[in-house]
């Protein structure tokens, strides 16, 4: 775990950095306190896109670029198969719906 600060909040998260972590994600988590979170890290900023097949929780998918900064907010509905994407990303926030951010 590692602690992150994004606007006035602050998040205990997971980091996801392999490829097996980040296609697990929050993936069959029941709940989710409303200070943690899991972080997703590139390598190097690039086009991305998510899903919530398998994820039971909705979610604030919070997209960041490489000046650290908030690019766009989206909501991820439990189950869905829609694809949520994001270009120049190098920072991929999962926290609770209507976290705020």
């Amino acid at each position: 775990m590692m602690k992150i600060e994004i606007g006035d909040k602050e998040y205990k998260v997971k980091v996801a950095k392999t490829e097996e972590e980040k296609m697990k994600g929050l993936q069959d988590i029941e709940s989710l306190p409303e200070d943690e979170g899991m972080l997703f890290i590139y390598d190097s900023p690039q086009d991305v896109a998510y899903w919530m097949k398998d994820t039971k929780i909705p979610l604030d998918i919070v997209f960041i670029n490489d000046d650290e900064e908030v690019i766009s907010v989206k909501q991820g509905k439990p189950l869905s198969e829609d694809l949520i994407e994001e270009d120049g990303v190098l920072y991929v926030l999962e926290v609770n719906v209507d976290s705020g951010i």
